[in-house]
This record gives structure tokens, sequence and C-alpha cells, in this order.
């Protein structure tokens, strides 16, 4: 009798990892597509002069032996990640419907153009602090004010406060400029990674729940699935640099288990749409762009949500940049193949047309 509720229980455990956690399968959408970047000749020394940097905030994290302390050290270095920022832009604190954001607005920028930025970081650690250069950036760019969200994360909140607070701020941000309310003559939502995945997340949201649509959406790098289906997951492993020793352990774990693990993590169902763009409904999206490296581990995810969305109908353009870490557009931002991904975001901006 035990054996039998036990093969019960676990035959029950893994239907609903398989049929309810796991979400569709997306595989049809896994075709090479997108604008191929051969890697640039400053590359290679960038890339290793910051993976230095890395392992060496790894080395000090694990020196703690302690889950804590180590967790600490990553989000301190992550929150120092633009100290060395050198500009004219203006960074200001504001609240904006209940939830902590910043300002950047270059100077001479046009504060009815306006960004919001969603910042990367494994929905763990990252800050508008640390982003510094991503919003300095942008508001350059785009000539436009930039607000960058200051999301609850994880561990201490579930998934579903990062969207709540992006929700919010997208809001506000339609109806408030940097000086208070004023009109959005033009809006642009963007995040890198795990911020890449909350700007995917407000731009299929925003067809019913807001009351303006953005004019473009960029995604750097962005995670489009929790569920960590694509293929690249576990092929690019070993060539992700940045993400492989992380997330590279969790993808090495049984599927069903993997399900579990991120639910009980994240406190959401992993395939729920909020929580995993790709997922949604990804007919009339706005003019999206979003960048990926050959090398890293959510390059599928791009891939699946650009094919998902051509096929809806929806103008979404992906670029791929051949050899690069992931998020290198900040890591390695003004050298060799970043340099050149900014060129391309500001052709993207330039040529979007306000709704």
């Amino acid at each position: 009798m035990t054996w039998t509720i036990l093969i019960t229980l676990a035959l029950l455990w893994w239907l609903i990892a398989r049929f309810i956690l796991s979400g569709p399968d997306l595989s049809r959408y896994d075709s090479y597509v997108g604008e191929i970047f051969e890697e640039h000749p400053e590359d290679v020394a960038a890339t290793d002069q910051f993976l230095e940097v890395i392992r060496g905030v790894r080395r000090d994290s694990q020196k703690t032996k302690s889950l804590k302390h180590g967790f600490a050290i990553v989000r301190k270095f992550a929150d120092e990640l633009s100290d060395d920022l050198q500009t004219d832009t203006v960074f200001s604190s504001v609240t904006a419907n209940g939830v902590s954001c910043e300002w950047a607005v270059a100077s001479g920028a046009d504060t009815a153009r306006r960004i919001i930025f969603l910042h990367g970081g494994a929905f763990l650690f990252g800050s508008p602090k640390g982003h510094r250069r991503f919003s300095d950036q942008l508001s350059k760019l785009a000539n436009a004010a930039v607000l960058s969200v200051d999301y609850r994360m994880l561990p201490e909140h579930s998934r579903m406060k990062s969207i709540i607070d992006s929700q919010h701020a997208y809001q506000w941000v339609i109806e408030n400029g940097p000086d208070g309310p004023q009109n959005c003559d033009f809006l642009i939502v963007s995040g890198d990674s795990a911020g890449g995945n909350l700007a995917l997340m407000l731009s299929n949201w925003s067809k019913h729940g807001a009351t303006r649509r953005p004019d473009g959406v960029i995604g750097f790098s962005p995670s489009t699935d929790m569920t960590l289906s694509s293929p690249t997951i576990k092929r690019n492993r070993d060539t992700d640099k940045i993400l492989g020793e992380g997330l590279g352990l969790l993808a090495k774990l049984p599927t069903a288990l993997q399900m579990w693990v991120g639910l009980f993590t994240m406190r959401i169902n992993p395939s729920n749409k909020l929580a995993s763009p790709v997922f949604g409904d990804l007919g009339d999206l706005p003019p999206t762009l979003i960048h990926a490296s050959s090398n890293e581990m959510l390059l599928g995810e791009g891939i699946r949500y650009t094919n998902k969305a051509v096929a809806a109908g929806s103008p979404v353009k992906l670029q791929i940049w051949k050899n690069q870490i992931h998020d290198w557009h900040l890591f390695n931002m003004h050298k060799g193949s970043a340099k050149e991904a900014w060129v391309e975001v500001k052709k993207f901006i330039d040529g979007l047309q306000p709704v």
C-alpha cells in the first residue's frame, strides 16, 4: 500500500510539472533567425578584462562560506557597476505609484519623450544605480528622460512583485515626467536580461492593461521563458561565461524538478505568461528589437520569442552578435561589438514613430 501511494504521488508530481508548470511546446520556433554580426577585434581583451573582475567577485563570495554574506557581496558588486561613470546626465530618485525609481535625464533631453528601463540581475540583484550606464546611454541616444525601476526582487519577494512594480511604474510614466505631471509624446520600454523579460511582459500586457501602448520595445539579452525549455539553455551552458555557472546548475536538473524549483523559488507558475512572455499572445506588438549573443544560454529564448511574434504578424527584429558575453552592452560598453550594438539601437530608436 505504501509503495502504491508513493508511486501515485510521484506520478502526480510529474504530471503537474509536465502539463501545468512546463507550458506548451514551442520547439517549432527554434529555427535560427535574425541578422548576424561578426565579433570585433577589441572583444577578446574587453571580455577577458571583465571576466577577470567577475572571477574575483565569485572568489570573494565563496571565501565567506556563507550564502547570506556571499549574496551580499554579489549585490554590492552589481550596485557599483556604474560607479566610475562620468557624465553630465542628472540622476534623481522618485516614487512612481509607490514604486522606487530613478530618473536619468541627459543634458537637453526632451522630457515628453520617455523610456522606462528595467534592470537585469536574474531577479536577484541589480538596481537603477548599478545600471546607470544603461539609463545614461539610453537617455542620450533617444533624447529622452529614462525612468529606471527599482522593482522588488527574489528571494525577499515573489516574482509577481517585480511584475506588479513594473506595471505600476509604466502607468505612472505615461502621465509624469521628471518635473511632475506631463503628457508623454513618445515612449519606449526597455530592459536587459531579467529586465528584458519585464520589458517584454509590459509590451504584451499594455495591449489591455494600460492607457497607452509603447512606441517601441528593446530587449537586451532578454529572458523570455522561466521554464528554461529552449535548446540553448543546455547547449550554451559551457560557452556562457556569465550565466553558465549559476543557471547552468539549474539546467542540469531533470526537467520536472526544474519546474518545481521554479515554482517554489519564484512563487508563480513558470509558464504564466506574465513571468514567461514567450507564452503570451504575441500578435499586435509594437516594433521590437531584441539583441542576443551566439554564446549565451538565453539565445534560444530570443529566437523563439521572435519567431512566434513574427508568425503572429508583429514587427519584431532579432540581431545576434557572435561570441559575446551575456549582456555585453553593459559589461563592455563603448568597446568593440558593444559599441556597434548601441549603434543598431540608435538606428532602431530613430526609426520609431509615436503612436
